[in-house]
C-alpha cells in the first residue's frame, strides 16, 4: 500500500515537473519521500521500493533534461562601447555619410562615439542613437525628431534650438547640457539626468519627465504645459516665468 501511494506521488510529480526547478530536483525527491521511508518494512521490500522510485526518478530527470531553456537578455546602455566598425560593414559608411552630408535619416548609429563632434544642423530624424556618446558635442539646430537616444550620454552637449520632438531620451545623461530654446515637445525624458542643464526658453509641452533628475536645471521662460511630472520633482530646479501643468511659477526670479 505504501509503495502504491509513493509511486502515485512520484508519477503525479512527473506530470507536473515543469514546476520543479532542475537544480532542486533531488532535494524535492528527498523531501517527498521522507515521510514514507520509515514505513518500508523488510530489506527486500526496501530494495523493491527504491528500485521503483529510482526508475521513476530517472524518467523524471530525463524529461526535465529535455526541457527547452529560455534565456532573457537585457540591454544595458552606457556600458562597453559597441564595436560596430568590425561587426557591421555598413556602419563606417553611415558615419562617413553623416560627416560629409550632415544627414543620416533613420540610420542605425547605435553605440557610435561622437564625443566633441560638430553636428550642427545635422538631419538625424528617426535615427537610432541608442547608447551613443555625444559628450561636449555641438548639435545646434540639429533635427533629432523621433530619434532614439535611449541611454545616450550628452554631458555638456550644446543642443541649443535642437529639434527633439517625440524623441526617446529615456535614461539619457544630459548633465550640464545646453538646451536653451530646444524643442522637446512630447519627448520621452523618463529617468533622464538633467541636473544643471540649461533649459531657458525650451519647449517641453507634453514631455514625459517622470523620474527625471532635475536638480539645478534652469527652466526660466520654459514651457512645460501638459508635461508629466510632479511639483516635488522641481524642488531643486530654477523656475522663473515658467509655464507648468498647474500654472505659472516665478519662484526663483531675481
Amino acid at each position: 500500500m505504501v509503495r502504491h501511494v509513493l509511486i502515485s506521488s512520484v508519477q503525479a510529480a512527473h506530470r507536473s515537473y515543469v514546476a520543479v526547478p532542475v537544480k532542486g530536483f533531488f532535494f524535492f525527491c528527498l523531501f517527498a519521500l521522507s515521510p514514507v521511508v520509515s514505513a518500508v518494512g523488510t530489506p527486500q521490500d526496501s530494495t523493491d521500493f527504491f528500485e521503483q522510485v529510482t526508475s521513476s526518478a530517472v524518467a523524471l530527470r530525463s524529461s526535465v533534461d529535455h526541457l527547452p531553456v529560455q534565456v532573457a537578455v537585457h540591454f544595458r546602455p552606457g556600458g562597453q562601447e559597441l564595436d560596430r566598425r568590425r561587426s557591421d560593414a555598413n556602419f563606417e559608411a553611415r558615419i562617413k555619410s553623416l560627416e560629409s552630408t550632415g544627414g543620416c535619416r533613420g540610420c542605425d548609429l547605435r553605440g557610435a562615439d561622437f564625443d566633441e563632434a560638430d553636428l550642427s544642423l545635422a538631419d538625424l530624424v528617426r535615427a537610432d542613437l541608442t547608447a551613443v556618446k555625444l559628450n561636449r558635442a555641438i548639435l545646434i539646430d540639429a533635427d533629432l525628431g523621433r530619434a532614439v537616444l535611449f541611454g545616450a550620454t550628452l554631458v555638456e552637449a550644446d543642443l541649443r534650438r535642437a529639434k527633439l520632438m517625440h524623441a526617446d531620451l529615456r535614461k539619457a545623461n544630459l548633465q550640464d547640457s545646453d538646451l536653451r530654446g530646444a524643442y522637446l515637445l512630447f519627448a520621452n525624458l523618463r529617468k533622464a539626468d538633467l541636473r544643471n542643464a540649461q533649459l531657458q526658453g525650451a519647449f517641453l509641452h507634453g514631455a514625459d519627465l517622470i523620474g527625471a533628475r532635475l536638480d539645478g536645471a534652469n527652466f526660466t521662460d520654459a514651457d512645460l504645459e501638459g508635461a508629466l511630472l510632479e511639483p516635488s520633482d522641481l524642488e531643486g530646479a530654477v523656475l522663473c516665468r515658467t509655464i507648468l501643468p498647474w500654472g505659472s511659477e516665478d519662484r526663483d526670479c531675481p
